[in-house]
């Protein structure tokens, strides 16, 4: 039914009717007097909006120009132009007081709009004076028209005919509905794509947010705060769970479903589409590396370390360089410029251009057989631009330039001993494998640390172990690693062990074998990527106990004499503080005390690096243990040869207990055997940990020693919680001492904020890595009175090792290493000195392999876990919202739609029209058919501007863009400008004492390394009078003339220091005090 708008006669008409009706003279006079209402009104409307935007704009003036300059009227008298007291002009009866800076401000502006709008044609009176002259020139507004239904009638559904409804106006005011669609991808906007609208887009990013965790009840609670503050098509938490759902197919990232071989069902993150999604990334791509590099004796990043440049095989790093269109692959023939053949067995950068180390090929006849002899040898370089003809381009020229053919490979001769060999590397006549795999597309190695951990998943005391796998690609650069924006979860269980869960992740890895297709966002074309583990992080007691469960000093390959390690690594985090001086507990279990001969030797071995201990050795001693349990009655023996060899698998005793246990309490030998051939039967395939399966890493040598609780939760933490709690033990006036020392301390120069001296003693049994940082670089002015001079010495030797494994950038890698070593003994020294009951505790060993890993990986900073263990928290919020049935599951998915959000968000591109989630690695089948750019999209602008500027998203996100460091630039103070003579420059500087003008000081400045200096600090300066020469100085004060160049361009003009002189030790701190000398 329809109602007329134009004769509102209140008579209901069907549809058919209203065409007849707008045709009856009736509606045709009452449409010509709606034109003039509504023509009056319209103007009437005008002026009253006017009137007021003048009157406002007035009042904002504070009085300084009245509404209407040519009536002078009061200012709490009604309108001049409708009569109509708006009441605004009483907001600026202040008394006359003089307007501050702001509201005058504001009163400017508010002038200028108001001679704004006298200025245009349109103002009130040129609107009355055109209004005489020309009535057509008056804007009409839109009327309803004869013959259009849908805007002379209204459409009036009766009460009855809506359910529920009883016929009031209520429902007017309720917000709009969403539509109901069955396809999401139906409604996509394309503002907000792949979004269907911007409530869906921010609802979908609110509910994945890493650090922004809803619960389904959480978030219906939140859609109904929306939907009762009238907000507009408000979707439900069922289509916010579907548009999830078509999300992920889309561009999200699968938890693929394993049963473990302990018996646990677990979920994890599809790793290859992680690394594809890293490599369509813009926030990322650009930082990845992925050749080694030979930085000379430099040593910043981990692609410079000896594992990756050199220690790889050559066929686990990128095996090919694209050079003029061409692809060189690792041993396969190539032809130089020089016209020389030669075979790349390695791509490295180097100066910041590509090289390859090759071996020499030489014409030769053997036995009637003319082909290709190959010289190893390691010293000779060739640089890219150099090669001319790849693999293929020389087995199709070879015969036009009278070369044998490349395929024709006589032998390899070593240069080192002229030994000769068979070629093995590849099939001469086909090539590198890659080249067949890639077709004709790029290969990439893409390296990765793999860290492991466990964290409670509840926000209470009450333990509730979760065991958890992240990575990060080792490609980026330091400061790109260390961002929890580049970390990645992989997966998590509270029943599964770490050795099963990485299982399922070993069995991703195995896809190295084939590749994984990836879109390359930087080169604009489908690559190959290879994934390799560049090493396994994590704590010490992850590392033996968990990540590889071999019982000996597996982490760091060493074993002392004995061929067992000197402790159990789960003793070296006891808590109690008897143990952190190594006071042996009493109970039955007390060992044979041990002679000065036998303490001697125990000793000797354990401050140095043991025989090492490798992977082709340790998987031979668990084979054997596996052929001996499948044999009767061998329970014993095994248990003796673990013990012997100090190797104990507990993911395979895990299967040989199975063995044991399947004859238990059968009496004939033709039925213990026929129950143990079944139980062997039901076993898997590969029994032994997961971690041995990994091709090119040693779980002995790649576990890098972490620093973070090896030193500042090992022993700093030992040696600050025995000062506290044993020596200064019912000393309530040393330990008042030592909280006002710790208080009054200037820490400036280091970068932190004042220490809080109560909290670091009262509390030393609850301290965290950032509290003992502090502490290991201060100890030695505060507690030099308190301790033993043994004790003080080993404070201060820890004292100076802390800042020599925590450098990130080392100039000589050689020089380094050995300070680094000299220190670690002197350390190590000073502690057996003191008390050799420290060597109870295996972290004192455990540094000793701290060099060695420094020059294989990097800085120790590299493999430091801080980072890791700060996404412990993200981890545990997850957990807690999980509905405990699943948690493996429920997290894992939390994880993969955080990383789609965090994909598209950063404009990472994906292909909307396919999906291949569903495989847990590429087939080695053909590379995607959509390889064009244009098949491959990323999100609308809608919300790409979401993240364009600051924003709350953007630091969940970890999106947040560092405002460049420009050295040199200043940061003013709050002190006004004055003459020269009233700063210090002016008072002990003769030559700027009658400087003209005036000069502002400032409160810091960047000096060129991005370190931020203020007065008081103490820098190193290049000695302008002696080249080559340096002398340390205190900054007195930083100055900059006011109207100078420099002031323009935010430098200071002068920089006032004070020599100092450092050329002796203080005997107390055994550091060069400083002694002021001339400005």
């Amino acid at each position: 039914m329809y109602l007329c708008n134009v004769c509102q006669d209140g008579r209901q008409r069907l549809e058919y009717n209203c065409s007849r009706h707008e045709t009856t003279v009736t509606h045709q006079d009452n449409l010509q007097r709606f034109r003039r209402s509504s023509e009056k009104t319209f103007v009437q409307n005008q002026n009253i909006v006017n009137d007021g935007l003048r009157n406002l704009l007035s009042s904002m003036t504070g009085g300084i120009v009245p509404p209407y300059s040519s009536s002078a009227q009061s200012e709490n008298s009604a309108s001049s132009s409708l009569g109509i007291d708006w009441h605004l002009m009483e907001a600026n009866d202040d008394g006359n007081l003089s307007l501050s800076a702001d509201q005058q401000a504001v009163a400017t502006l508010a002038e200028t709009i108001l001679q704004h709008l006298d200025d245009l044609p349109e103002s009130d009176e040129e609107q009355d004076e055109r209004s005489e002259d020309d009535e057509d020139t008056v804007n009409e507004p839109e009327l309803p028209m004869s013959g259009n239904k849908s805007l002379c009638f209204q459409m009036y559904i009766l009460p009855e005919q809506v359910p529920g409804s009883n016929g009031s106006n209520s429902e007017q005011s309720q917000p709009r509905k969403r539509a109901r669609t069955t396809d999401p991808a139906a409604a996509v906007s394309e503002h907000w794509f792949p979004w269907p609208d911007k409530i869906t887009c921010t609802l979908d990013i609110l509910m994945h947010l890493p650090r922004s965790v809803f619960s389904h009840r959480q978030l219906d609670l939140f859609l109904w705060l929306l939907k009762v503050n009238d907000v507009d098509d408000v979707p439900s938490v069922k289509s916010m769970q579907t548009i999830n759902l078509a999300l992920q197919k889309i561009c999200g990232i699968d938890s693929i479903a394993y049963d473990g071989a302990l018996g646990h069902k677990y979920y994890v993150n599809s790793l290859s589409q992680i690394i594809a999604q890293e490599m369509a990334n813009p926030k990322v791509r650009p930082h990845l590396h992925f050749y080694p590099e030979d930085s000379g004796p430099k040593l910043s990043e981990a692609r410079q370390g000896e594992r990756w440049l050199r220690e790889l095989p050559d066929d686990r790093i990128t095996p090919m360089a694209r050079i003029l269109g061409k692809d060189f692959y690792i041993h396969e023939p190539a032809i130089l410029a020089d016209g020389s053949a030669v075979i790349p067995v390695r791509w490295f950068m180097k100066d910041g251009q590509l090289y390859a180390r090759c071996w020499e090929m030489f014409a030769v006849t053997k036995e009637n057989f003319v082909g290709w002899r190959v010289l190893q040898r390691d010293d000779f370089l060739i640089p890219a631009r150099e090669f001319l003809k790849d693999f293929v381009s020389f087995q199709q020229d070879a015969a036009r330039y009278g070369l044998p053919h490349p395929s024709h490979i006589v032998d390899v001769v070593d240069a080192s001993n002229t030994s000769s060999s068979p070629w093995k590397y590849t099939n001469p006549i086909l090539g590198n494998p890659w080249r067949a795999k890639a077709q004709g597309h790029r290969v990439v190695t893409f390296p990765i640390w793999m860290y492991c951990d466990d964290t409670s998943g509840n926000l209470s005391k009450k333990w509730n172990e979760h065991n958890s796998f992240l990575m990060t690609p080792a490609g980026l650069p330091r400061e790109q690693s260390q961002k929890e924006y580049n970390i990645h979860f992989l997966c998590t269980s509270n029943l599964a062990r770490p050795l099963e869960m990485l299982d399922g992740i070993v069995e991703q890895l195995e896809c190295e074998k084939s590749g994984i297709w990836a879109w390359d966002m930087v080169e604009e074309e489908v690559v190959l990527v290879i994934p390799e583990v560049l090493a396994l992080l994590g704590d010490n007691p992850m590392q033996r106990t968990d990540a590889m469960d071999v019982e000996g000093d597996v982490e760091h390959g060493g074993r002392d004499p004995q061929g067992s390690d000197a402790g159990s690594v789960r003793g070296s985090d006891a808590s109690d503080a008897e143990s952190d001086t190594g006071t042996a507990k009493k109970g039955k279990g007390r060992k044979i005390r041990e002679t000065m001969a036998d303490m001697v030797k125990r000793v000797k071995a354990f401050v140095q690096v043991g025989p090492l201990r490798n992977k082709e050795e340790t998987t031979a001693k668990l084979r054997s243990y596996f052929t001996e349990a499948s044999t009767l009655n061998t329970k014993t023996k095994v248990k003796n040869l673990q013990t012997e060899s100090g190797v104990k698998d507990k993911y395979q005793t895990h299967f040989i207990e199975q063995l044991f246990n399947s004859y238990k309490g059968k009496r004939s030998g033709p039925v213990k055997q026929a129950a143990l051939d079944a139980a062997k039967a039901r076993l898997p395939p590969n029994t032994m940990s997961p971690v041995w399966r990994i091709k090119g890493l040693d779980p002995h040598q790649d576990t890098p020693v972490e620093i973070l609780h090896v030193i500042l939760l090992g022993f700093v933490k030992y040696l600050w919680r025995d000062l506290v709690q044993l020596q200064l033990n019912k000393k309530e006036d040393k330990k008042a001492l030592l909280m006002t020392r710790l208080s009054s301390l200037d820490v400036s120069g280091l970068g932190i904020s004042p220490l809080a001296g109560r909290t670091l003693v009262q509390y030393s049994g609850s301290l965290v890595g950032r509290d003992f940082r502090a502490i290991a670089q201060v100890a030695p002015f505060v507690v030099y009175d308190l301790v033993s001079d043994e004790c003080f010495k080993t404070w201060q030797a820890l004292s100076k090792l802390v800042p020599l494994v925590w450098q990130p950038n080392i100039e000589n890698i050689d020089s380094h290493i050995a300070l680094l070593t000299a220190e670690i003994e002197n350390f190590l020294l000073c502690a057996a000195r003191w008390t050799n009951r420290w060597f109870n505790k295996p972290k004192f060993h455990i540094i000793v392999h701290l060099p060695a890993h420094i020059r294989r990986f990097g800085p120790a900073i590299l493999f430091a876990t801080e980072a890791f263990e700060s996404f412990n928290a993200i981890i545990r919020q997850k957990s807690v919202h999980s509905n405990r049935h699943a948690p493996s599951r429920d997290i894992a998915q939390g994880f993969a739609q955080g990383n789609r959000i965090r994909h598209l968000l950063s404009g990472g591109l994906f292909m909307p029209k396919t999906h291949t989630s569903s495989q847990i690695g590429p087939s080695e089948s053909s590379p995607p058919d959509d390889s064009r750019k244009h098949d491959w999209a990323s999100v609308g602008p809608g919300a790409r501007n979401l993240i364009a500027s600051h924003s709350t998203v953007n630091t969940y996100l970890g999106l947040m863009q560092k405002k460049p460091v420009i050295s040199g630039q200043c940061v003013l103070d709050k002190k006004s400008p004055r003459k020269i003579e009233l700063t210090l420059a002016g008072q002990h500087l003769p030559s700027w004492a009658n400087k003209p003008g005036l000069f502002r000081t400032c409160q810091s400045m960047t000096l060129q390394n991005n370190d931020v200096c203020t007065p008081g600090n103490f820098v190193i300066i290049r000695d302008p009078r002696h080249l080559g020469q340096t002398f340390v100085a205190q900054v007195r004060e930083i100055i900059q003339e006011k109207g100078s160049l420099a002031e323009y361009s935010s430098n200071p003009d002068g920089i006032l220091v004070q020599r100092a002189l450092v050329n002796h030790q203080q005997a107390r701190y055994g550091m060069p005090p400083e002694a002021h000398t001339t400005f």
